[in-house]
């Protein structure tokens, strides 16, 4: 599974550079399904890296458009990069939403009941 996710990611670096010099079509739902398969084999200190590169990428991506020559095709690749990175987030967010509520129908998630000593 690991493989998967890091051929996933992989990919969809890729597609996001190449997107920008080419038109691919539907290219968001490419981004958006192959971020969210990178993101599935993730540990919890990994999803915080990706909210972060989802939102700094996205936000970003306007900022480097004034660059002379090259600042179309930047502003391009790092909002391709922060859509793919805005679907493992997606899935990321989801699974943590989902292992919260498994553990809580499973007792994990409340205290122990202790007895009193008599």
């Amino acid at each position: 599974m690991d493989k998967l996710c890091a051929g996933s990611r992989a990919l969809a670096f890729l597609v996001a550079i190449v997107a920008a010099f080419a038109t691919i079509p539907q290219l968001a739902t490419v981004l958006l399904v192959l971020g969210g398969v990178s993101a599935i084999a993730n540990k919890p200190e990994d999803n915080l890296r990706v909210y972060l590169v989802a939102t700094v990428f996205t936000v970003g991506a306007k900022s480097l458009g004034g660059l002379i020559g090259v600042g179309a095709y930047l502003s391009a690749i790092f909002g391709n990069v922060g859509t793919a990175a805005m679907g493992a987030a997606a899935v990321a967010a989801t699974l943590a939403i989902v292992n919260m509520t498994r553990a809580a129908f499973m007792g994990a998630g409340a205290p122990a009941m202790k007895t009193a000593a008599a």
